[in-house]
């Protein structure tokens, strides 16, 4: 079963960026549903993460942080499910809540990175001071408008569909070169397995009786020998 996944993983991978590309439409020319999907993104990343992240954390004290990090996550996106599901006017609410959970994740980055030892490549910082910035600004502006959070919505639907897409067709590549060399192996295979053909099948030339026949090691000597 994991093999059979993993070798049709390029199908998934592009009714993935299909689904992607319609949930960026929709949250831009549908604003009603912002709120639904950034609510789902907050839950869904938070359950994905959670064991994982608790089971590969050496450090106990950032392995609770982490956890509760993750909670924290999970109850925004419910509690931005429920206001929409309300119809509540949550601009506001809604930019202290996105803003605050990137300044948290950020926060819990650079204290696990200079305080708990953690280690860290580059593209991570850069990340998170991309989050830490944004959070900062979305706070101070005091939220933002559903145009806004469309435009956001769809470049990051077109960023990770770019993403998925390649990584599709390096997968759907790969596949087809397999395949092709499954059918040059079956043809060397059958061509090397034919059977010897028998002697009626064998097509004789018109000019076979004037090959010279070859001289016998006795007739030899005696030509020698007059």
């Amino acid at each position: 079963m994991k093999v059979m996944f993993k070798k049709y993983l390029w199908l998934w991978e592009f009714i993935g960026v299909a689904f992607i590309i319609g949930v960026g439409l929709v949250s831009k020319f549908v604003p009603e549903v912002l709120y639904f999907i950034l609510g789902a993104a907050f839950i869904v990343l938070g359950l994905f993460r959670i064991i994982p992240l608790f089971k590969t954390t050496d450090d106990k004290v950032l392995r609770w942080i982490y956890v509760a990090e993750i909670l924290i996550d999970i109850i925004v996106g419910i509690l931005l499910i429920i206001i929409a599901i309300n119809d509540n006017e949550i601009k506001n609410i809604l930019g202290y809540l996105v803003g605050g959970v990137l300044y948290l994740r950020s926060l819990i980055f650079f204290f696990s990175t200079t305080i708990r030892n953690e280690t860290a490549d580059w593209p991570q910082f850069i990340v998170h001071i991309v989050l830490i910035t944004v959070g900062t600004w979305i706070i101070a502006k005091d939220g933002f408008t559903v145009e806004e959070l469309g435009w956001v919505i769809l470049l990051i639907s077109i960023f990770a569909a770019i993403f998925i897409a390649y990584s599709g067709y390096r997968n759907y590549n790969n596949y087809r070169h397999e395949y092709a060399a499954k059918k040059i192996t079956k043809r060397v295979k059958a061509e090397e397995g034919l059977e010897a053909p028998t002697s009626e099948e064998i097509i004789v030339p018109d000019n076979v009786g004037n090959i010279d026949k070859p001289i016998k090691k006795d007739e030899k000597e005696n030509n020698i020998n007059a």
